[in-house]
């Protein structure tokens, strides 16, 4: 994740979860792989190693850029279209907020602007000028 300069975008782990699939069934990695599509073709992604502890490996981190309220909503309109296709669903955001790593869990019942509102806040700070513009319902 990025640090914690002010003027770039900010800069977003995005781990999607599910209690019902085994991580290495192929059905929730064909689902893993709808969600980084959408992304893809959305926002600018990323796909980095992240060390696991107590192993000798890494597993591929998805990290998406955030630099403006456009790149923002198009990321929140994905996130609640993949949610609202299973209930049983989560994706855990994780950023670097001044040295301090920040954290919230979407569902499908929770992609509302309550939920999301700390990542915004911690994009337009770190992006820098006025609050996201009218019609992205973080202002």
């Amino acid at each position: 994740m990025s640090g914690s300069s002010s003027g770039g975008p900010l800069e977003v782990a995005v781990e999607p979860h599910n209690d019902y699939y085994d991580p290495d069934d192929d059905r929730w990695r064909d689902q893993i792989a709808t969600l980084v599509a959408e992304l893809d073709a959305q926002v600018d992604t990323v796909r980095r190693g992240r060390p696991v502890e107590g192993t000798k490996g890494a597993v591929d981190q998805l990290i998406i850029a955030l630099g403006s309220a456009g790149a923002f909503q198009a990321a929140v309109d994905c996130f609640r279209a993949w949610l609202g296709r299973d209930r049983d669903r989560r994706i855990d955001v994780r950023w670097d907020e001044n040295g301090v790593e920040r954290s919230v869990t979407l569902t499908g019942e929770a992609v509302d602007v309550d939920t999301i509102r700390e990542i915004a806040k911690a994009a337009v700070d770190r992006v820098g000028g006025p609050p996201w513009p009218a019609g992205t319902g973080l202002s």
